[in-house]
């Protein structure tokens, strides 16, 4: 009997040995079926390897057994709550934890309450959890990072990347600066972010990659596409997939985010990504929360309203959670409007804006609750000065309260302009104008409020030309050493200078369209852009300006100017609107409307001659190519002119 115990001793110990502990298991618990009695020291193992094996509801049954046999030890009660933890049970961990008798002097108590912290963090209950914290040493390493997975939990970035980086000053891996980059990503502070993770990975790159690399170039590319240079988070991810491994290629995040760089060239694909992430995830625990919100966005920008609608309804149990307040109410509102129009939308529009209207009056309180009443000077009496940790609480209260304002109106514009487009898809301009112009105290120097309000102000002619120029001009203050004139629309640029022109400010217009003609030559020289249409599109909005006004020399030697050079900007696109021009001054020269001289007549020939030669593999449809069209328009002039 002696003989055949110490065999099965040996036996489990060499699967622990080995980290087979399935084995283990097995052999245990064919032990106990035989009649072996469930002894402590056999059922500690048995509670051990099921852990080890990751089957912690198990683990957690055993740890219970034991404890009813001593329901002192420590030790059983801290391995009790951490497989409770472990197997997601978090309202018994947490009552468990609580009822601990581990003495504060013991070494496990440290341990107990951080594993409770853990445990109502995940319940939602933050505060508690910070509480739960502050019986454990604040210069901890593993307090400090719970202090601040809380405070990220609870998206208050600013005081999550505080406590991250006294982390960094008592460790200083990786993970800790991925982290402070990540709050920073969050707060929108991408330059600084973007320089922290590029160290990261460079760092990375010398050991080979171990690691987390995985999460470092997603971050990184999340940054780039956050920062508008589509480009290069495309070419972060390319990079990443190259040398990640199979188990990488099929991470969520990692497909969630190729998805989100390939978007604007491959939409179709992007869709059918992320919707496989949706179809293999449990609904309720999507990873990564933002998939259903960017799937449902990405449907509706794509015009598929079906499967948005389809989408959102399958999910709507938990779309709250997973939705942003306001993302939920533009889907809402998106979806129904195909329905009913502006059933919820108007409601839903009113009552964000009593929100944000709340938000900016809190700020402005915050903001001058240091000041005297008729005075912009702060008060100056000792008596009156905040102590230096009362100044620290107030910024820190403001900063969070200016970024919470942020969000809150980067959220709100989409179900604004989802409104303002139900009046403008109608052609009422002016209802649309002066719907938008309700929220101008809230939005007013919001550029896509701006770039909204001034295209509704143009369209509408006459005397709003000159209305439109300073919302237009908004974009263009916006323009920094950091930026330059090719990120802003390329037809917000034109209709500004068309609007220049029609209110007599032709240098105006002129500045700005050599200042574009500049940078875009620069990028190009540069390499920063393989093609731009800028330069291109705004001289084809000004030479149609001038031909619909009658001045066809004029309009139609900008027109002729916009495609130079035409192997890079010569497209289906850009020859639609030219051709259109060259078909208007036909028609004025057949009705003897127009008087053509040579000089314009060899002008628009060698032009078309040029767009003959260069469009020759430039296709409109199966069987029409640009150099066909062109040289109708060739044949049509001389015609015309004989």
């Amino acid at each position: 009997m002696t003989l055949r115990h110490h065999t099965i001793t040996s036996k489990v110990y060499s699967c622990i040995r080995d980290c087979n502990y399935r084995n283990a298991i097995q052999i245990l618990q064919s032990n106990l079926e035989d009649g072996a009695p469930r002894s402590r020291p056999v059922l500690s193992l048995l509670a051990y390897c099921f852990y080890n094996d990751e089957d912690y509801l198990q683990s957690s049954e055993i740890y219970e057994e034991l404890l009813e046999m001593c329901p002192s030890s420590e030790q059983y009660q801290l391995y009790y709550v951490q497989s409770l933890v472990n197997a997601e049970s978090y309202i018994d961990a947490s009552r468990a934890a609580a009822s601990s008798t581990i003495s504060p002097s013991s070494p496990f108590f440290r341990r107990m309450k951080l594993l409770q912290a853990q445990a109502e963090m995940e319940q939602g209950l933050l505060s508690e959890a910070v509480a739960t914290l502050t019986q454990c040493n604040d210069e901890d390493i593993d307090t400090v990072l719970s202090l601040a997975a809380i405070h990220f939990r609870n998206k208050d970035y600013i005081s999550a990347l505080e406590q991250y980086n006294v982390a960094q000053t008592i460790d200083d891996r990786s993970i800790i600066a991925y982290y402070i980059a990540l709050c920073r990503y969050h707060l929108e502070e991408f330059e600084v972010a973007l320089r922290a993770v590029t160290d990261i990975i460079d760092t990375a790159a010398e050991d080979e990659y171990e690691g987390d690399s995985c999460l470092y170039f997603n971050l990184k590319a999340a940054i780039l596409h956050a920062m508008k240079d589509a480009k290069a988070a495309k070419a972060t991810m390319e990079e990443f997939m190259d040398m990640a491994d199979e188990e990488d290629l099929l991470d969520a995040v990692t497909m969630h985010n190729d998805a989100i760089v390939k978007f604007g060239t491959d939409p179709a694909t992007a869709i059918q990504k992320l919707q496989c992430i949706m179809a293999v995830q449990p609904q309720q625990n999507f990873c990564p929360s933002e998939t259903l919100g960017n799937f449902l966005i990405m449907t509706l920008n794509q015009g598929h309203e079906d499967l948005a609608s389809e989408t959102f309804e399958a999910y709507k149990h938990v779309a709250e959670e997973l939705l942003s307040h306001e993302t939920y109410s533009y889907v809402q509102a998106a979806v129904t409007s195909m329905t009913s129009p502006n059933a919820t939308l108007e409601s839903s529009v009113t009552e964000h804006a009593k929100r944000l209207k709340l938000q900016m009056k809190r700020l402005r309180s915050n903001n001058t609750a240091s000041i005297r009443p008729g005075s912009s000077r702060p008060m100056s009496s000792r008596s009156s000065r905040p102590s230096t940790a009362s100044y620290r609480q107030t910024h820190r209260d403001l900063a969070h309260a200016t970024k919470e304002f942020e969000v809150s109106v980067k959220q709100f514009v989409p179900l604004l302009m989802l409104q303002a487009k139900a009046l403008w898809d109608q052609g009422e301009y002016a209802k649309t104008e002066a719907f938008l112009q309700q929220h101008y105290g809230i939005l007013g120097d919001n550029k896509i409020f701006c770039e909204n309000m001034a295209h509704t102000l143009f369209l509408q002619q006459g005397d709003k030309f000159e209305e439109s120029i300073p919302y237009y001009e908004v974009l263009i203050n916006s323009h920094t050493d950091t930026s330059n004139l090719l990120d802003l629309p390329a037809m917000a640029l034109a209709n500004l200078c068309v609007a220049h022109i029609l209110t007599n400010q032709n240098e105006e217009a002129e500045a700005i369209m050599k200042a574009i003609a500049l940078e875009e030559d620069n990028a190009l020289a540069m390499g920063e852009v393989t093609e731009s249409y800028h330069n291109s599109i705004v001289n084809l909005a000004v030479g149609t300006l001038y031909c619909e006004r009658g001045n066809y020399d004029f309009g139609i030697s900008r027109i002729c100017k916009s495609l130079e050079p035409f192997d890079k900007n010569l497209s289906p696109d850009t020859w639609f609107y030219t051709k259109r021009c060259f078909l208007a001054l036909a028609s004025k020269i057949s009705k003897l409307m127009f008087m053509m001289n040579d000089t314009m007549l060899h002008d628009i020939i060698d032009f078309l001659d040029d767009v003959e030669a260069e469009g020759t593999n430039i296709f409109l449809d199966d069987s029409i190519s640009v150099a066909s069209e062109a040289r109708q328009l060739k044949q049509m002039f001389i015609t015309l002119s004989t």
